[in-house]
């Protein structure tokens, strides 16, 4: 008898096809990954919080800009600078991860809040928040929807080129579990960095998490992990959350590795 093997043949041809797609798929999400890292390491942010202002129409814009590293804290740095003096407190921020916010305060839609944003990407820095505050001089004019982007966009941009610039510190956090005989081993290889709260690991162990530079969290896990002959194990978060580093190659193998 003749067997029929099309079918068996049609399987193994969808099984290749399957396995080339998803290899090609990994090497997209690489590339990604590479690329992204390429852009995090290039980033730059201001070093600390400037201050510029400027007449326009008898309408005074007083900008401030601040670096900031999260959403909650660029809001909260927005709220203690606003002046309800003001007549407008508007303002938009930048983070490192691409999320971006602005805010009108009342100024007509798309005058004010976007253009101070337009002013952060102009200006290139990242993790970066800047408020633009409007008090209205007497006699002052009315500046219309031009001239409202014109006065908000140079307050900011004139605020971000005042301030001096810095290369972006991205931190991460290094979780470390170790016994209670090496507590002093652990802190004094990773003391210097902000600790976190500590909190019972597995079994006896104990856990603690310290935010240290992405480019420096390697070296670190490996000396606290040498300190204690390999007792304590030291892990750290990749830059998406999700199990990939700025490293270029794998966790694979032995000592730390990232989350």
């Amino acid at each position: 008898r003749t067997r029929d093997t099309t079918g068996s043949q049609r399987g193994t041809v969808d099984s290749l096809a399957t396995r080339s797609m998803l290899a090609q798929q990994s090497l997209r999400r690489a590339a990604i990954s590479a690329l992204w890292c390429h852009a995090r390491a290039l980033a730059t942010t201001i070093a600390g919080p400037c201050s510029y202002e400027v007449v326009v129409k008898k309408s005074r814009f007083v900008a401030s800009a601040a670096p900031v590293s999260s959403a909650e804290e660029a809001l909260a740095w927005v709220r203690r600078e606003s002046d309800e003096s003001a007549r407008h407190n508007c303002f938009a921020y930048t983070l490192s991860d691409g999320y971006s916010r602005s805010n009108n305060d009342g100024e007509p839609g798309g005058t004010a809040g976007p253009p101070i944003a337009a002013a952060i990407a102009g200006a290139g820095v990242v993790d970066v928040a800047v408020l633009v505050r409007r008090y209205r001089l007497d006699g002052g004019a009315k500046l219309g929807t031009g001239g409202l982007v014109r006065a908000y966009g140079g307050a900011a941009q004139g605020v971000l080129e005042a301030a001096a610039r810095t290369p972006l510190v991205r931190l991460v956090p290094l979780t470390v579990e170790f016994e209670a005989t090496d507590t002093g081993a652990v802190y004094r290889e990773a003391g210097g960095f902000e600790a976190g709260p500590v909190s019972p690991g597995d079994g006896a162990r104990t856990r603690a998490t310290f935010r240290v530079p992405a480019e420096q969290a390697e070296e670190v896990a490996r000396s606290i992990e040498g300190a204690t002959h390999g007792r304590a194990t030291a892990r750290w978060a990749g830059f998406d959350g999700g199990g990939e580093d700025c490293r270029g190659g794998g966790g694979g193998g032995g000592g730390p590795t990232p989350m």
